[in-house]
């Protein structure tokens, strides 16, 4: 059993880490106080007392952090993803000078992002041997975060770090939700009967995951990869790429309705390429390729934000 810190527990991902890892025989950490991270100089010294609780809870007993946290996007400024860097140089600033705890037998999982650090690739399927690509702030800004948490292995010696670089994540989160990614926000356009707006063409193919299966992955991916010390990547996908088409077809089937699209690429449609397969091959089989889990997840999805329009009087 093991001491685990999920930080950024009420975001998409962190939220199904958690319900993931509740069923688990670890045991769960949670800080006496809530992280606001909307003020920086408060969470900046909450992260720190939060950082000193962990520490002494884990008693240089067995750990495992993930990092879920951060907002930021392909759109991002860099002065937020600034922020969110600073965030994560606190923690880890935090962990390795605490004495109390033993970093030999933990391990850092961090939740980066795959699209942004590939953007540039040409390869027709991207795996873990990729050279990374970014080609804005905010894939530079991963890059550098992946190797701020670096810091907590040197030389195979100190904790196991994982980063995780995940493809396009989708999934239902009850607030904030504008800020849940495409699929979402075409769910709740079609179910409030508004015009769906599309800026990218529509033969641009993404790797969609949903945050349960990505979560998964990555629990997956940490039991067997912290079983070696060091600094590890693993790319976090479905292994199927589906075009914008696609998913407005897979739509109209399920809600069995016409659906009100306009379609104008922007000048920010030029930071997307229009195909993106990624492949791990560090853990090929962790996951077996399936289209219809896509299928599944938007009907979950779906069944989510109606429920969620309901209870909040717009279903």
């Amino acid at each position: 059993m093991a001491l685990v810190w999920v930080i950024g527990s009420g975001g998409l991902l962190g939220g199904a880490l958690k319900t993931e890892l509740t069923q688990s025989e670890d045991t769960l950490f949670e800080p006496i106080t809530k992280i606001i991270w909307s003020n920086p100089s408060s969470a900046n010294e909450l992260i720190k007392q939060a950082a000193r609780q962990f520490c002494a809870q884990a008693a240089k007993g067995p750990w495992t952090i993930y990092w879920a946290a951060g907002t930021g996007n392909m759109h991002s400024t860099e002065q937020a993803l600034a922020e969110e860097t600073h965030f994560l140089e606190t923690l880890v600033s935090s962990l390795l000078h605490n004495s109390s705890l033993n970093l030999n037998v933990g391990a850092f999982v961090f939740a980066s992002s795959a699209g942004a650090i590939y953007a540039g690739a040409q390869e027709e399927v991207i795996s873990e041997a990729t050279n990374p690509t970014p080609i804005n702030a905010y894939g530079r800004e991963k890059l550098q975060q992946e190797s701020l948490v670096n810091q907590l292995n040197q030389n195979g010696q100190g904790a196991s770090v994982i980063s995780c670089r995940i493809t396009t994540l989708y999934g239902f989160k009850s607030k904030d939700g504008n800020q849940q990614g495409l699929i979402a926000q075409i769910v709740r356009k079609i179910l409030k009967n508004q015009v769906v707006h599309i800026y990218v063409p529509l033969e641009t193919m993404r790797d969609y995951i949903s945050a349960k299966n990505a979560a998964k992955q990555m629990i997956e991916a940490t039991a067997t990869l912290e079983k070696t010390p060091g600094i590890h990547m693993h790319i976090i996908a479905s292994g199927i790429s589906t075009s914008i088409a696609q998913i407005l077809a897979i739509l109209k089937q399920i809600c069995k309705r016409n659906l009100r699209v306009i379609t104008q690429a922007d000048e920010k449609s030029a930071q997307y390429q229009r195909v993106m397969q990624f492949k791990s091959i560090v853990n090929p089989n962790l996951f077996p390729q399936n289209q219809n889990n896509l299928i599944e997840g938007i009907s979950d999805l779906l069944d989510a934000i109606q429920k969620d329009g309901a209870k909040n009087g717009w279903g």
